[in-house]
């Protein structure tokens, strides 16, 4: 079993209430490193998986809420043209990734306008329940060395004193 923080092999196939695959990684044939706690899946798979030992499978049902949220009417924004690049190349139901100050967005356009883009902030994925089935392929033990290699920014200030040291 693994503990928050550590490190996991998971394979996982997750589907939406009606069928569509989201992720597959069996059919990939690479499993997912994915560090417990880190919200690289949602809460409730990362749970599931560190409770299993290597070869455990477990089937874990989502609601919307867990899965990819609540579909929230409020993330349907007006954009001014002016912000986006390439507005006259952009049509209805397109999906395309909007810079903001945290980063990209993958935002779909819901219509444009001659002075702004409708834009749907959602996940394209919100409002959906979802299941996924993982099987944990095995603990990633990691040397002392590599566990004191932690990357910029993280929680214990190991940075700071590193940046202090240098």
């Amino acid at each position: 079993m693994a503990d928050f923080g550590e490190k996991v092999l998971l394979h996982c196939v997750g589907t939406l209430d009606d069928g569509t695959v989201v992720v597959d990684t069996k059919a990939a044939g690479r499993p997912l490193e994915v560090t417990i706690g880190a919200s690289m899946l949602p809460a409730a798979v990362e749970v599931a998986a560190s409770n299993l030992l290597p070869g455990g499978t477990a089937r874990v049902p989502l609601t919307p809420a867990q899965a990819f949220g609540e579909y929230d009417d409020s993330l349907v924004q007006r954009v001014p043209a002016n912000v986006l690049p390439n507005v006259a190349g952009l049509s209805a139901g397109e999906r395309i990734l909007m810079k903001t100050p945290v980063g990209d967005l993958d935002v779909k356009v819901m219509s444009v306008e001659q002075d702004a883009v409708v834009v749907d902030l959602n996940h394209q994925f919100a409002g959906r329940s979802a299941c996924f089935d993982i099987e944990l392929v095995a603990l990633v033990h990691e040397s002392a060395i590599h566990r004191e290699l932690h990357p910029a920014g993280c929680a214990c200030g190991c940075d700071k004193l590193k940046a202090q040291i240098g």
